[in-house]
């Protein structure tokens, strides 16, 4: 029952360096003071792009891919321009989002910065496996762990094992992905990567069974993901919950997470996987013969898609 879709993951605003405005007590800094002005943009950025409001996400990207251009800022121009990528993905402009990923790998791979350079290639993986391409999406996730460990931060690498553990239960190696998801667990030191770890381990806990075990991974990569209001995952995670509840016959339960997972997902204006969420929501107070009203969940996939075509302002 598991969706590929459900499982992707492209990475925003990974290792963003902060600089202060003023250097040790010794008077303004000019430069500084402007690599702060697209930190705080990119940050604004990353706040709109987790609400789903894509138009302002990619304002204030490209605000701060301006500025860093401008100052002569190669780190925060391929980071901007990874994140300008990340909003063309989720918009499925599938050509544009690889063109800027390549643009921002190429920058990251000069400076060089292995960490970003490993979120570019894990970032191309998914445009890869989007594509229905699993082969090259292994390639670039192969290249990633390889940057990831160049760098020799735990944090990217972590990060990659449990995108390439995804990979490998795309294609039904459940052995692959719990050796990675293995390898990835002491690594996870963020609540950040704590909820991707998690999710994975909760994903194939579901696949073999082990209904109990997946539920509590689910619940744990919830709670980590809500502790960073991360609303993509979270909605994943309660897709999860509510996938293994279906499996395990317990339907009531099953509309209930679904129920939850549909309401991020359509306050994020993400219709697909609303959809998918709402088939399920059909599927199962059919099958359990709840007899629950699905009205609102029509009425609140229109309110919101028309909400999230407003224009930025």
């Amino acid at each position: 029952m598991w969706s590929l879709g459900m499982s992707l993951k492209f990475w925003v605003l990974l290792g963003l360096t902060i600089l202060l405005a003023y250097g040790c007590g010794a008077g303004p800094d000019p430069y500084g003071q402007q690599v702060n002005r697209t930190t705080t943009l990119a940050i604004q950025g990353q706040q709109w792009f987790s609400q789903g409001d894509l138009r302002r996400a990619a304002r204030d990207f490209g605000r701060a891919l301006e500025i860093s251009q401008s100052i002569d800022y190669p780190a925060g121009v391929a980071q901007q321009l990874n994140n300008l990528g990340a909003v063309a993905l989720e918009q499925g402009n599938l050509e544009t989002a690889q063109e800027l990923f390549n643009q921002a790998l190429s920058l990251n791979q000069e400076i060089p910065d292995w960490a970003a350079a490993s979120t570019n290639l894990a970032n191309l993986a998914t445009i890869a496996q989007k594509s229905g391409n699993l082969a090259r999406a292994g390639e670039y996730l192969q290249a990633a762990l390889a940057a990831a460990e160049r760098s020799g931060a735990n944090t990217a690498r972590g990060r990659i094992l449990c995108q390439l553990a995804s990979w490998y239960l795309a294609q039904q190696d459940q052995g692959s992905a719990a050796v990675l998801l293995t390898q990835a667990r002491p690594l996870a030191t963020t609540p950040a990567l704590q909820g991707t770890l998690n999710h994975h381990w909760g994903r194939l806990r579901l696949r073999q069974g082990n209904h109990l075990a997946a539920l509590k991974h689910f619940n744990q990569a919830l709670a980590a993901d809500r502790e960073i209001l991360e609303r993509a995952a979270m909605a994943a995670d309660l897709f999860g919950l509510a996938e293994t509840y279906e499996a395990q016959g317990e339907l009531d339960q099953a509309f209930y997470y679904y129920s939850r997972a549909f309401d991020v997902y359509a306050a994020l204006g993400k219709k697909a996987r609303s959809e998918e969420c709402r088939e399920r929501l059909r599927q199962v107070n059919h099958k359990g013969r709840l007899g629950h009203s699905l009205k609102r969940f029509e009425s609140q996939s229109e309110q919101t898609s028309s909400e999230k075509n407003q224009p930025a302002s």
